[in-house]
């Protein structure tokens, strides 16, 4: 069996076309003049680019370098994070793509970590050996920050934001699946949540910088983005103990040498298998000819991520998981009224609780996601289809013999909604029968805390208009207010996500529309399960 490679660096990347190829390679040139090339794998992660920076990098692929991209913009902390996962080095590197820290500094991260057995050795701006040029207002806020954090988190550390960090295999692979921030304090998250879990061998270290102006900028709505993000991490990790409770989910959820993985059958479109990173895949017609004991199942049109098979095989090494589901996006090329649809099913406005089906939330096992695209072992798939069991209804049917399926929110499939408007409420309407008809059937047990609260808004100005009819008018006008500002924001929420107020106006009928399809619907399969 081979070892694990010394070192993964994992590179971030969103839309830079025409340098991304040649920083990579200065990135693994100045890395091999510390280590030989065959200790270093390098994963570069294209996050939702739209330009051609993801065609560039799959064309530059070769020994050493493995690709992974996705239809979505999610943020510098999801990236990391999918690299993170499908990392196979005894160490991980993380470094910014946009060369402003030097990678040469690498190397001796490294030796110094193994050396000392430390969990972390990062970057610092006030180590007294960096040399940093960057703009004062930058200085300022980032003094600002660390202040905060060091209350809040007691981080024995000067600086958590640096983009240049090597880290143990050990928070890979306890640490990183418990991460949720997708975007702006990501590097504080992983920092804090290690040091909980008692991995608090930290060692500031030196670094170069040449501020380039090419990267994010310091602009009002980041800073909020991440006070918001840290105000977060301190509630799910001092009230919640949310990345605590995780642990014990999470803790196959490591990646597994090319040796070591299972032989994995794609059924669907063939050509998505040239995007896939995962060694060990085959194509196959159906799950009758298949070879591989997991079968990789993807719907018609539906794009997967590049780390789609290589997230969900860890999973299969406990034996009680049948089946693997992702979160399906919604591609940003889609029609105005594919994103305006997919703005409604990705809020918490949009009925029956659907949003972590349409936008990642937090890993967990479900027993109840309609769709026809998973990774599942081929034996489960063959004996439920023997039962006449439809692909859409396989989740709920091995839910019921006791065989878990798990969502994880850290891979990604792209494809677009029914769109907006008749398509989109028919879709809701036939999803609301169905688990009204689950509903009726497991008496109530299937209805979770996450629906109610979906429909909550609903419920509020039904009752309010209710109020104004029998004369209370004070109370029905602030209840049926109420739902107008949950509507508005949402509405705003969904723009802002699509970068299109025009989105947002078309999302907010729907919402309306959508929980009324969705009522109704839910009431016609309780009442009639037929």
């Amino acid at each position: 069996m081979r070892s694990r490679p010394l070192l993964t660096v994992i590179i971030p990347v969103y839309n830079r076309g025409d340098e991304i190829v040649g920083n990579v390679e200065v990135i693994r040139r100045r890395i091999a003049e510390g280590l030989r090339n065959d200790e270093i794998e390098a994963i570069v992660v294209s996050d939702g680019s739209i330009d051609d920076t993801a065609e560039r990098l799959l064309a530059a692929r070769g020994p050493g370098m493995r690709v992974i991209h996705y239809d979505r913009n999610l943020g510098k902390g999801y990236a990391v994070k999918a690299g993170a996962l499908a990392a196979h080095g005894q160490w991980v590197a993380l470094v910014d793509a946009d060369l402003d820290l030097d990678p040469g500094s690498i190397p001796h991260y490294v030796e110094l970590a193994r050396r000392e057995q430390l969990d972390f050795a990062i970057g610092s701006k006030r180590h007294p050996d960096s040399l940093v040029h960057y703009p004062r207002s930058r200085r300022i806020a980032s003094w600002c920050y660390q202040q905060l954090n060091r209350v809040l988190f007691r981080l024995d550390v000067r600086d958590t934001q640096v983009g240049l960090k090597v880290f143990s295999r050990g928070i890979v692979d306890d640490v990183v699946p418990l991460l949720l921030v997708k975007r702006f304090a990501f590097d504080l998250e992983l920092l804090a949540v290690a040091a909980a879990l008692g991995y608090r061998r930290v060692r500031e270290l030196p670094v170069r910088l040449e501020y380039q102006f090419s990267g994010s900028q310091l602009r009002s709505r980041a800073v909020v983005r991440a006070l918001v993000d840290t105000a977060a991490i301190f509630y799910r990790l001092r009230v919640l103990r949310t990345y605590q409770r995780k642990r014990q989910l999470l803790r196959s959820a490591s990646a597994v040498l090319p040796e070591l993985q299972p032989l994995v059958s794609l059924v669907g479109d063939p050509s998505a298998a040239a995007v896939l990173d995962y060694p060990r895949l085959d194509v196959a017609e159906s799950a009758q000819t298949a070879r591989g004991e997991l079968l990789a199942i993807l719907a018609l049109r539906a794009s997967p991520a590049g780390n789609w098979v290589t997230a969900a095989v860890p999973y299969f090494n406990d034996p009680s998981v049948a089946a693997v589901v992702v979160p399906t996006l919604t591609p940003a090329r889609a029609t105005l009224r594919e994103r305006a649809a997919a703005a409604v099913l990705e809020s918490r406005l949009g009925g029956g609780s659907r949003r972590s089906r349409y936008f990642p939330g937090n890993v967990r096992v479900v027993s109840d996601q309609p769709g026809a695209t998973m990774i599942v072992r081929r034996a489960d798939l063959l004996q439920a289809t023997a039962g006449g069991v439809a692909l859409g209804e396989l989740v709920a049917w091995l839910a019921t013999r006791g065989r878990r399926t798990v969502y994880t929110p850290d891979t990604t499939v792209a494809a677009a909604p029914p769109p907006l408007l008749r398509p989109h409420l028919a879709a809701t309407y036939v999803h609301a029968k169905m688990r009204g008809a689950v509903a009726r059937a497991t008496r109530g047990a299937s209805v979770s805390v996450a629906t109610a609260l979906s429909l909550a808004p609903a419920a509020v100005a039904v009752s309010g208009m209710v109020l104004l009819a029998t004369g209370a008018v004070a109370l029905g006008v602030g209840l049926v207010g109420a739902y107008g500002a949950a509507v508005v924001g949402s509405t705003l929420l969904a723009a802002l996500r699509f970068r299109s107020a025009r989105v947002g106006l078309l999302a907010a009928p729907a919402f309306v529309g959508t929980q009324a399809a969705y009522v109704v619907g839910f009431i016609r399969g309780f009442l009639r399960p037929g």
